[in-house]
């Protein structure tokens, strides 16, 4: 960021506009005494990193479940259905034959 900034113009540290004569950004307080430097007033915000792993946190909070996890789980579902049916079809038969 440029300490050499002088209002009007678009505050280098946030964006916004900063009219004439002003001493500060009225949005993000930057001035000329802090450098019109964006770093300081984000500092306590606890921002990711800019090497912030999408699929990393995507697998750490959601599970990422590997695909033969997956397969043997949806195999289980299937006979349990597939018995449920049975025994439904087992118990209806008597009825009707």
């Amino acid at each position: 960021m440029s300490a050499a900034f002088k209002p009007p113009g678009q505050c280098p540290a946030c964006g916004e506009w900063v009219p004439r004569g002003a001493a500060a950004c009225d949005d993000c307080g930057a001035c000329a005494k802090s450098g019109w430097s964006g770093d300081t007033h984000a500092d306590g915000l606890d921002l990711p990193d800019d090497e912030f792993d999408y699929d990393d946190f995507v697998a750490r909070e959601f599970g990422g479940k590997s695909s033969k996890q997956s397969l043997t789980t949806n195999l289980w579902w299937w006979v349990a259905l597939v018995l449920l049916i049975i025994l439904v079809v087992g118990a209806l038969l008597p009825m009707f034959g």
